[in-house]
């Protein structure tokens, strides 16, 4: 499934476009039909010549609602790039052209409209104008149709090129990982709450439980409809609207983010490749600088952020570069993300570009070693990414390390050992320490180890051992060992503590920390730290006091 999105100047004709193929007013407010102005998103669909379905968001184009438009525009995959034959270009064109370009919107139809209020020469003319101003964008290599809303005419003509541009372009990934940005939530009576938005990333079912981000609030989808039919389960690609269980109208709002909880975390800073769009808008370009407010569009959400730049100190008119973005609110971005970078106190957009890494640590401009590590991200796959990462951490948390390449499980060769992973010359150190030690130790190890299996889930607090501290950390970076809050279980007996409560979990749903006591039969001093360990590695998913299954086996 694809989702097409209108862009173009306001009056241009995109709403009666979407409503001459559709049949559907895509103006959903009073406000909207007397004013003939489109205000916020509009949706419909339509089933194209070959029968294939796709959705459409209809966006406003006036200058003022340009943050409505980008939460439209952020989920489209097909653009409808619209220009009234008889205006021409118009200063919304440039930075609606500007953005379709900046979220690398590559497949679509320039749609000429109005076509019947210009004689052939005139057409010719916007036609070169056009062409000209969608030169070395995205845009270029869109096929242009003109055609009449009113009369009808070359309407045939669009949807059989738009059936082609939508055949031809790739259908949405799923890599396991839905993620649903909410661009309109609402109620119904007797059903309560409705959020709709176009999922990405992977693919949702009722009775699922969903996070909402990056609030945290966790409910249940009790249905789902697309296009205004129920439907059990749903893939990425798709318009969807999700009835959620347990959730007030005001626990959603536009910009959150629907997902499986445990599966994204959410961030305030980001490292991201940064372009300055090079398209004259309506103030002059000035490239991207640290100085003025930034606004940063993700999905179909808005906030404040401050740019800190690396390894430069501008970004001139259509040359890219390096920077950390640090968000005045938290989001639950992922790396690949891309994005919209506003100035907030004129009407321009400055540029944008694409997440490389949504977890890093805070940056310094003159950050060589980190400007170096951007640029090899920026070209790097999901398992170059996790090398990258490793190699410049040393060691780094597993599930941290994963989540920053974009990926659900390590790949072969990756070294690791309990929740962390180890870049080579780290491996390659502990091996050596570890064999250094395994000599020294003698007996001592096997007895420390039957010591600690000896207590179960109990074992021996870890100033209750008595036992030399380097042979316990060698213990520990061979394997042999689990450290958890003040003590160590062996790898045996924390693999048995991990499967145990996860059987449990599936078996009977969500539990607190006294049922998992009582289930390994210890006592709360110890239960405490193992059920945060087990969050900690994904083994359990916190909420208030509850715990259910988390992403990692």
């Amino acid at each position: 499934m694809h989702v097409i999105g209108t862009a173009g100047h306001v009056d241009h004709g995109k709403s009666a476009l979407v409503e001459r193929i559709t049949g559907i007013d895509p103006d959903r407010f009073a406000e909207e039909k007397e004013r003939g102005l489109t205000i916020d998103l509009g949706f419909a669909w339509l089933e194209l010549p070959s029968g294939a379905e796709v959705g459409l968001i209809d966006v406003p184009g006036h200058e003022r609602f340009i943050k409505n438009m980008l939460a439209g525009a952020g989920g489209i995959t097909v653009c409808l790039f619209v220009v009234a034959a008889n205006e021409g270009w118009m200063p919304q064109s440039s930075e609606h052209l500007a953005i379709v370009d900046i979220l690398g919107i590559d497949s679509g139809v320039v749609v000429l409209t109005k076509s019947d209020l210009v004689d052939e020469a005139g057409l010719a003319a916007v036609r070169d104008v056009v062409a000209s101003r969608v030169a070395g964008t995205c845009v270029e290599s869109y096929p242009v149709v003109a055609c009449s809303s009113v009369t009808g005419e070359g309407i045939s003509l669009l949807l059989d090129t738009l059936d082609r541009v939508v055949a031809s372009t790739p259908p949405a990934v799923d890599a396991g990982r839905p993620r649903l940005w909410v661009d309109r939530v609402f109620t119904i009576a007797g059903a309560g709450t409705v959020v709709t938005g176009t999922l990405a990333g992977g693919s949702l079912a009722a009775g699922d439980t969903v996070e909402i981000a990056p609030e945290g609030r966790v409910a249940r989808i009790r249905s789902i409809q697309s296009h205004k039919k129920e439907v059990a389960s749903i893939g990425p690609g798709n318009r969807t609207a999700l009835n959620l269980a347990g959730l007030e109208r005001q626990g959603a709002e536009r910009g959150d983010a629907i997902v499986r909880p445990g599966w994204f975390r959410t961030t305030r800073l980001i490292d991201v490749e940064l372009r300055a769009t090079p398209i004259e808008q309506s103030a002059p370009r000035t490239g991207i600088t640290e100085k003025g407010a930034h606004l940063l569009y993700v999905g179909s959400a808005e906030v404040p952020v401050r740019v800190k730049l690396i390894g430069t100190d501008a970004i001139e008119p259509g040359a890219s570069g390096f920077a950390q973005l640090v968000l005045q609110d938290p989001l639950p971005v992922q790396r690949g993300d891309r994005f919209v970078l506003r100035d907030a106190g004129r009407v321009l957009t400055l540029g944008g570009g694409r997440v490389l890494d949504p977890l890093p640590g805070p940056a310094r401009r003159k950050d060589e070693s980190r400007a170096a590590l951007l640029a090899a991200l920026s070209v790097a796959d999901g398992p170059e990414a996790l090398a990258l990462l490793v190699e410049a951490a040393g060691t780094i948390d597993r599930a941290e390390a994963l989540f920053r390449a974009g990926l659900d499980a390590p790949p072969a060769g990756v070294a690791g050992s309990g929740g962390s992973l180890f870049s080579g010359a780290e491996a390659a150190r502990r091996d050596l320490e570890a064999r250094e030690l395994a000599e020294s130790r003698g007996t001592g190890g096997a007895e420390l180890v039957a010591k600690i299996e000896a207590g179960g889930f109990s074992p021996p607090l870890t100033k209750e051992l008595g036992s030399d501290p380097a042979l316990v950390r060698s213990l520990a970076a061979a394997g042999e060992l689990v450290r958890i809050g003040d003590f160590y279980l062996t790898a045996k007996t924390a693999a048995a503590a991990r499967a145990k409560v996860r059987d449990h979990i599936a078996a009977h749903g969500p539990v607190t920390v006294a049922e998992i006591r009582d289930l390994l039969g210890t006592t709360r001093k110890y239960a405490v730290p193992l059920s945060e360990w087990l969050d900690a590695t994904g083994a359990t998913l916190r909420t208030g006091d509850l715990r259910s299954l988390g992403p990692t086996p």
